[in-house]
């Protein structure tokens, strides 16, 4: 049995069978080339489920064991099992919404048809990360969340990783697992990363050309791969050329999906330095200066590498020392950042 206050799924899996059924015998007689791809979806969504269904019923008898204590309910495997139910939860939708709807004139039957394939790629590719968590809890000790030895672990998941394909992720399925009001905001920044990706490439291109032919268009030196500083904001030709591709990637969910799985598989630690740096660029500043809301304080901060002497709260007589932060470099200063809408006293 399952631990008790754990979430019952069979609910969920039944509706999401009798709506497959439903939807895949409506659409078989239609006869149209659309109307097979209706039915291929929802039987493959109906596979799903039948083969999903054990396996959450698995996990959930087991994932407790890996909380940090019972007030702590939180592991990778209970992650796992809660967004594979998640995304169960969205087709089971979308399928309800298509049985309501497909008799109707204004159906549209390409946009749903794209959603429910996009579903059903997404829980294929969970449903190979559902197996991949059974293989590695198999040589796991009970109740322990890391195994004792690598034993080829390492090669185990990075040879399935490179057989998954993740672009569905960042598709029309980007954030199914956040509440509706983050959504928009993955969106964006999906959306500007593979933007800023295409450019970044595409200027990263043209310089290792322009580097290698030189004014005679013949280089006698083989050009060097130049890496640009990573500490450095992207040119902002890049940046601005983003903002005039970005519309493609917005309207196109496959192609930004693909795009983004691309980019996470290819480009270097510095493209996404230099992504991240965006926010450093005067053109980014000026907009955000214009569109978003002023805060009273904004101001860099560096706490010096020195330990700290912090009374005890159940004594204040006595101290205990507070050691400085320490990476392969040794002791180093922590920068950060105060952040407050309001200039309070004090500040």
């Amino acid at each position: 049995p399952s631990r008790p206050g754990s979430m019952d799924a069979r609910p969920l899996f039944q509706s999401l069978q009798a709506l497959a059924e439903d939807n895949a015998a409506f659409f078989q007689r239609s006869g149209t080339e659309s109307g097979r791809r209706f039915a291929a979806a929802f039987a493959a969504l109906r596979e799903h489920g039948r083969r999903l269904e054990p396996a959450l019923r698995h996990f959930a008898r087991l994932y407790h064991r890996f909380d940090l204590d019972e007030a702590t309910p939180g592991n990778g495997y209970r992650s796992l099992a809660q967004t594979a139910r998640c995304c169960l939860a969205h087709a089971v939708h979308k399928s309800r919404y298509v049985a309501a709807h497909r008799r109707s004139l204004f159906f549209r039957a390409g946009h749903n048809l794209a959603e429910l394939e996009a579903y059903c790629a997404a829980l294929a590719q969970l449903r190979a990360l559902l197996c991949l968590a059974q293989r590695l809890l198999a040589h796991n000790r009970p109740g322990c969340l890391f195994p004792p030895e690598e034993d080829g672990l390492s090669r185990l998941v990075l040879r399935e990783y490179s057989t998954m394909r993740n672009g569905c992720f960042y598709g029309r399925c980007l954030g199914f697992q956040f509440a509706p009001s983050i959504r928009p905001f993955l969106q964006t920044i999906a959306i500007g990363l593979v933007s800023f990706g295409e450019n970044y490439k595409r200027d990263d291109m043209g310089l290792g050309e322009r580097r290698a032919g030189g004014s005679g268009g013949v280089s006698r030196v083989p050009a060097r791969p130049v890496t640009p500083p990573p500490t450095l904001p992207p040119p902002p030709g890049v940046a601005a050329g983003s903002l005039f591709t970005s519309g493609k990637f917005a309207i196109d969910p496959e192609l930004r999906g693909d795009e983004f799985e691309r980019l996470t598989q290819n480009l270097d630690v510095h493209f996404w330095k230099s992504f991240w740096n965006l926010t450093e660029t005067e053109l980014l500043a000026s907009v955000a200066s214009m569109a978003a809301t002023q805060v009273g304080v904004c101001r860099a901060l560096t706490v010096p590498p020195e330990p700290l002497e912090l009374p005890l709260a159940a004594d204040p007589s006595v101290t205990v020392t507070i050691a400085p932060p320490v990476a392969h470099t040794g002791p180093g200063p922590v920068h950060m950042r105060l952040l407050s809408y309001q200039l309070r006293e004090g500040q």
